[in-house]
């Protein structure tokens, strides 16, 4: 259970808490442990203090009464004897512990007689409880000193209820730790679980798989980020499928027809040399409209792909026009249409790509002159404001229902639902020009009244 993240949060809470609990429960008992024993030697010093100038002031020869000293030890809880320098005691009685120590530490009396008043702490022995022995000089007499020896039992039974309930507290903290750290891992672990098995779903081929560990947190941007890019998935993989769809519809039609013509011709069913040069221009025509649909699917690929590059120069607008005019000529005088060209005044060059501005004003030519009834008018106006380089191509042919404007930069989408072919164009014209006229940090959009009128109008920022 460590190796996942929701083990390791969880045992990396409890393994803190622990650490963090036992180190401030074994600080605090040592320091309440150690303020006990200093707040007993200063009691004991006091009591010394008390003592040695209660025995002065009541004996004056020096010769201190056992009976009293030992009924001062008995009133203040301690037990109190009177040394010389040659540790000698003079009156009372030293308890065991300290006998022992002088026995076994070799501590030299002398060390008392400083004038200084001292304490220690003595440590237990098997048969011995934990003592504090206090050494109070006498004002008067600096040749004896005052022993007070009393056992801190008490202190060490509370050092012990204090550690054992640090024991406690500590037992008690792993078990809220852990159940705090379980609810708090799993709520962090749950929806990075909920987000994997979306993505192993999705990476299995369940395009629609979503997480619904989305929130305003970072896991939760996480999961919308993913939902976001699932979505976004599945579109380019539904679009994938629409093209390849699209792309074999496409190529399907003319593969047919050709196999149909070539196998009339080897077949001998068309013998007349006049029905078998139109069975070879049928060939013909079919093999220019997949070269022309290979050819436009290479320049949309090249351009999606960043590989198109785009070279700026001043062009001439009045020289241009004059070549599209002679370019489109055959096509609108075979149905007898018109192509009626404006520019802005004083508009006579443009800063752009013109290889370019050219493929997107043939793409939307042609697709208006393909789009409009014999005898219709075609309106192409090159204009200009404050900030943008205007270009529009206005034709009065079927329009365009709404339902169908959002869809019209998509390959291969044809408003005619049958997948009409009779109209020619290869359904890539609009897709390629959207993605050029972006290519020039430019927009594009359309507006169409059905059986009315249709405007394509593309904006450039201002180049001029």
């Amino acid at each position: 259970m460590i190796r996942s993240l929701f083990g390791k949060i969880l045992t990396s809470h409890i393994v803190v808490l622990v650490l963090l609990t036992a180190s401030i429960g074994i600080s605090l008992s040592h320091l309440v442990t150690n303020y006990l024993v200093e707040a007993k030697k200063a009691e004991l010093i006091r009591v010394g203090i008390s003592t040695t100038r209660f025995l002065n002031a009541v004996t004056q020869d020096q010769l201190y009464s056992p009976s009293l000293l030992e009924n001062l030890s008995d009133f203040s809880g301690t037990t109190m004897w009177i040394i010389d320098q040659e540790n000698h005691t003079r009156s009372g009685k030293a308890p065991k512990i300290w006998q022992h120590h002088m026995q076994v530490q070799n501590d030299p009396a002398e060390n008392l007689f400083n004038g200084e008043v001292t304490s220690r702490l003595y440590s237990a022995n098997d048969d011995d409880d934990p003592a504090i022995v206090v050494s109070i000089p006498f004002p008067q007499n600096p040749s004896i000193v005052l022993m007070i020896h009393t056992p801190i039992t008490g202190i060490a039974k509370t050092s012990a209820a204090i550690e054992q309930l640090l024991l406690y507290t500590i037992l008690g903290s792993i078990l809220l730790a852990g159940i705090f750290a379980f609810i708090l891992s799993r709520n962090l672990t749950k929806p990075i679980s909920n987000i994997s098995h979306a993505a192993e779903k999705f990476t299995a081929g369940n395009y629609k798989s979503r997480t619904t560990a989305i929130g305003q947190d970072e896991i939760g941007r996480l999961g919308f980020t993913f939902n976001e890019m699932a979505a976004a998935l599945e579109r380019i993989e539904q679009e994938r499928q629409e093209f390849f769809s699209d792309i074999t519809h496409e190529l399907k039609t003319p593969l047919a027809t050709i196999q149909a013509v070539t196998e009339s011709l080897l077949d001998g069913v068309v013998t007349e040399k006049t029905k078998q040069a139109c069975y070879l221009k049928t060939t013909l025509d079919e093999c220019h409209q997949m070269n022309s649909l290979i050819s436009e699917l290479l320049n949309l690929a090249r351009i999606e792909s960043g590989q198109t590059h785009f070279q700026y120069q001043n062009l001439n607008l009045g020289e241009f026009i004059e070549k599209q005019k002679g370019k489109f000529q055959p096509m609108s005088a075979e149905k007898n249409q018109q192509l009626i060209f404006s520019v802005s005044p004083k508009l006579v060059f443009v800063k752009t790509d013109p290889l370019r501005i050219e493929q997107i004003l043939s793409n939307l030519i042609s697709n208006a002159l393909r789009h409009s009834p014999d005898g219709n008018k075609i309106f192409i106006q090159f204009e200009r404001d404050k900030t943008s380089f205007i270009l529009s191509v206005t034709d009065s042919g079927e329009g365009i229902p709404q339902k169908d404007l959002p869809y019209l930069w998509d390959r291969f989408y044809r408003v005619d639902k049958a997948r009409s072919r009779n109209k020619g164009g290869t359904g890539l014209g609009l897709a390629i020009t959207k993605k050029l006229v972006e290519g020039m940090h430019g927009s594009i959009s359309v507006s169409s009244i059905p059986n009315e009128k249709t405007i394509f109008k593309v904006i450039f920022p201002k180049t001029f």
